[in-house]
């Protein structure tokens, strides 16, 4: 990846916070992808930002479905927005606030779900009944076939985790198609790793130490919350710096401690206040945060909305967001 424009252009960010998302086009790319497999099959994802509306906005541009299961994405969504109600976390009030606001289709697997939402709304409501990728071809059939309700006619067919499992659900699909009644519509829900390779973190160098030769930089990752996950789950980031000088190093969140360790190995050589790139980090959150377009030199067009930026049949020409706090 040719990073070189995108630290230039940190050289004139006028921002005094360490660390910036960068949202890149192949997140469009990989639902196009999947659109082009599974044509008429609805796409839904249940954002980790719930916040951003910014964010929740290009997710409706692209026309994907938002999954809705806790009262605070709720608040911040629109009945402009394809939503779907998640049973998650269902209580009276959540059921009775989805339906004021107009999302009255909710993702069920189980019939207790059902039987709570006919005692808040009646049949005041859809649903789409949610099943796993191991349930056969067979019981979705047997289970739909058997459904008493004519609102029964939307079927989840299970969640996609990357475009390896395409194949798979694009033959169950099929097979469904063939086989159930030409009303049922079909969706697939696209997992949290199907963006691990949309976002890459660019965060500043905080802290820089030379301990019995071996150098060791901190960076400030204290806005993302969950990111303490990754190195727990052992996530394969990607470094990228502007330097062409390595070295082995270690490189580390804002504690320092060895529970915080980001990376051990060969990086470019930088100083305190420098940018680096961290790839492969998908499921970083950003909330509150603004978006800058970058076009596919990684210049700034001008700040716009993503909604705004991939209209026009989503143009390829626009390759990055970035992020900012």
């Amino acid at each position: 990846m040719d990073t070189a424009a995108i630290f230039t252009h940190f050289d004139t960010l006028n921002t005094e916070e360490n660390t910036v998302l960068l949202l890149s086009n192949h997140l469009y790319q990989t639902v196009s992808k999947v659109w082009s497999e599974l044509p008429g099959v609805k796409l839904v994802y249940e954002p980790l930002s719930v916040q951003n509306k910014d964010f929740l906005d290009l997710l409706s541009t692209l026309d994907i479905t938002i999954k809705c299961s806790n009262q605070d994405l709720l608040d911040n969504l629109t009945r402009k927005q394809g939503v779907v109600i998640g049973t998650s976390n269902l209580t009276t009030s959540f059921i009775k606030s989805a339906f004021a606001k107009g999302f009255n289709n909710f993702l069920t697997q189980q019939s207790r779900d059902v039987l709570k939402i006919t005692n808040v709304l009646g049949n005041e409501f859809s649903q789409t009944q949610e099943f796993s990728k191991e349930e056969t071809t067979e019981d979705i059939l047997e289970n739909v076939q058997h459904s008493s309700s004519q609102s029964d006619r939307q079927i989840c067919v299970g969640t996609l985790q990357s475009l390896q499992e395409l194949r798979f659900l694009k033959d169950r699909i099929m097979d469904l198609k063939w086989k159930l009644p030409s009303d049922v519509r079909l969706s697939v829900e696209l997992g949290q790793e199907f963006f691990q390779s949309t976002f890459l973190i660019a965060t500043k160098i905080i802290g820089k130490e030379i301990l019995d030769g071996q150098t060791s930089y901190t960076v400030d990752m204290s806005m993302f919350e969950e990111f303490a996950c990754y190195l727990d789950t052992e996530n394969n980031f990607s470094v990228y710096s502007r330097s062409d000088s390595t070295s082995y190093c270690s490189l580390y969140g804002n504690t320092g401690d060895e529970e915080d360790l980001i990376l051990e190995g060969e990086m470019g050589e930088v100083d305190t206040g420098d940018w680096i790139l961290l790839g492969n980090a998908g499921l970083a959150d950003c909330r509150g945060l603004d978006m800058i377009l970058l076009d596919k030199d990684y210049r700034v067009v001008r700040p716009r909305s993503p909604s705004q930026a991939f209209s026009n049949s989503l143009d390829l020409e626009f390759s990055l967001l970035t992020v900012s706090a």
